[in-house]
Parts: structure tokens; sequence; C-alpha cells
């Protein structure tokens, strides 16, 4: 839900008294339902919104209401924007959006005003999920900045390669995060990149108007990247699993860019079909699962397979297969949580 668009209902209702959810919705450009989603959002952050029922009716905000919206920083207007979006502590605004929504709830019944409070003491979002966390961009601020007043940014940057990493002026076109990863979309000498802001060792925004096309299609353009930078799937392999295990191996194989699976059998086991960028990192996750999963073809993946064992075997020369320990045993074999 963006928190822009809440703002702007507060402040349609402020300035015509009553609109109705039809009045509010064509003006905002979204549906009905929508609006009436945004209603119980602002009653439950302790905005005192009024619904009046029938032909003449509509929304209106409680008499004396007046939110604090003239007090917000620009860092807290910043933080709202986003809110929804990114999460706030990943680009340092977790401190501004809890002050920007106190501002918000204003003058409230106490039943209302606590609202927020109790929200945000008992739900919480990570992007991150069980395992990492989100990456700090130092120097996010400033590229930002360059980003948004349309300004040339000087960058020092370290590469996959840090032999490369040296200084760079580029043109900002955007920003984006994927995968709780935040990257800058500029043009490097006509020629547009992507650059992961955790590899900014410094920047500085420079006193040049930005060479960004005025027709430019950002999504587009992310798309275009990535597509460059992982080509689609070409390979594909056939293979067996116990059932139990079936999403547990999706999505190891998804962290190696796997493409969608085909179910050929659900049996016991689950005989699928999925295609793959290249065999040897595949051959990898499979090996770590051992007998969870069993591979069927394509002839070449069943050689690397037993390749692959062979060469772990003659790795430990000292072992037997009489102490190694019994398949599922070790750290990995627990729950992450309940």
């Amino acid at each position: 839900m963006r928190a822009d668009r809440l703002l702007q209902i507060v402040g349609l209702l402020r300035q015509h008294g009553q609109l109705s959810a039809t009045e509010l919705a064509r003006r905002l450009e979204v549906t009905p339902r929508t609006v009436l989603r945004d209603m119980e959002a602002l009653s439950t952050a302790g905005v005192p919104v009024v619904a009046e029922r029938g032909r003449q009716g509509g929304f209106s905000l409680l008499p004396g209401y007046r939110p604090a919206v003239e007090e917000l920083t620009a860092t807290e207007v910043q933080a709202l924007l986003l809110a929804g979006r990114v999460p706030a502590d990943s680009v340092g605004l977790a401190g501004p959006l809890a002050s920007a929504l106190r501002k918000l709830g204003g003058w409230a019944a106490p039943e209302h005003g606590r609202s927020a409070d109790r929200i945000s003491d008992r739900v919480l979002v990570d992007a991150s999920g069980w395992w990492g966390s989100p990456e700090q961009a130092e120097h996010f601020a400033t590229v930002q900045r360059a980003v948004l007043t349309d300004r040339r940014l000087r960058l020092t940057y370290r590469p996959r390669d840090p032999t490369g990493t040296g200084l760079r002026t580029v043109d900002p076109y955007g920003l984006l995060q994927a995968a709780g990863v935040w990257y800058l979309i500029a043009a490097h000498r006509g020629r547009p990149r992507s650059y992961r802001l955790t590899r900014v060792l410094a920047a500085t925004v420079l006193d040049e108007p930005s060479r960004r096309p005025p027709d430019l299609d950002l999504r587009a353009l992310w798309s275009r990247l990535r597509a460059e930078f992982a080509p689609p799937p070409s390979l594909t392999i056939r293979l067996a699993c116990d059932p139990a295990r079936y999403e547990l191996v999706l999505m190891l194989l998804s962290g190696q860019g796997a493409g969608r699976p085909r179910v050929l059998d659900e049996g016991p086991p689950v005989v699928f079909e999925i295609e793959v960028h290249v065999l040897r990192p595949t051959v990898g996750v499979l090996a770590g699962l051992g007998s969870t999963v069993r591979a069927l073809a394509p002839p070449e993946l069943l050689e690397l397979m037993v390749v692959v064992a062979r060469d772990l075997l003659s790795a430990y020369p000292e072992l037997t297969l009489a102490t190694a320990p019994p398949t599922g045993s070790g750290s990995g074999s627990g729950s992450a949580g309940g």
C-alpha cells in the first residue's frame, strides 16, 4: 500500500470535506475497492475517518482533526514515499518513518491513537527471511540525491573483479532493489549498466545535469540488463526426488537460476524436468542433497555426477564408507524454527 496515496486521501478530504469512494477512486486513478482498503488502513493508523452511508454519503475526517503534515521533515516524507516498497532500515529510514507515522496520527481518540503502536509492536516484516540480512549501502543517500535531482555522479567503484576498481563518472537513471540488494542503473560513457551500491567506495554528486533520456523506460531497461547478465537456462535435466524434499530441491536449484519445473510423475518419487544454465554448479547442488534426489537424464549429467563423486572420494583417501556419517545427519537436517 503506497503511503503517498494515503497522504493524498487525507489532503483531498481536508480540502473537500466529504467525497464518495467512487469520486476518490476517480481522482486517485484506482478502484473503489482499493479506496476502501486505504480507508481501513488510515483508520487503523489512527486517522479518524468517518463513513456515511446512502446516496449522499461518503468519507470525511472527524471535525477538528488536523494531522501534523506541515511538520514533516524532508527525510520523513522520503521515508513515507518509500514505505511499502523497500525495508526502511535498509536505507537508514526506520527512525524517520516511525516519527512520520506518529505525526500523521495527529489528534485521534485514544482507542485509535494506540492502533499504530500496537501494529508496530506485533507485526514484523523482514525482507531477508531466515538467512542473511539486507545489505547496508553506505553511500545510498548520495546516490539517491543524484538520481532525484538529475545530476551526474562520480563513483569510486569496485566491480566483481577488484582489479577493475577505479573512478567512473556516470549519468544516473534510477535506483532498483532486487532481492534485498540495491543497484544504481546508470550510463557510463553512454552505455547503461547496473552498479551494486555496496561496491560503491565513494560517491560525489556533480554540478552537471544528468544525460538521462526523457523517454526512458527504467523497467524495460532493467529487464534488458538482467537478460544480458544472466542468459536464460538452456539445458533440460530430469530428476527424481522424495516428495517431502521436493520444495527444498526446487529452492536450492532456483538459487542457480533454474527455470520452472515440469512434473512428469507425482510419484513417489516425484519425477520432474527443469532447465538449468550450466551443469557443474547444478551437480554441486545435487551432490549436496545426497540420496534425496537422483539424476535421471541427460547422460552428460549422470557422467558428471560420477566424476564429482570420484573426485570427492579421492580428496579424502583417509576416510572409508564405514566412517562416513549416515545420510541426513549433521546440522543441516534440523529445523530453522517453528
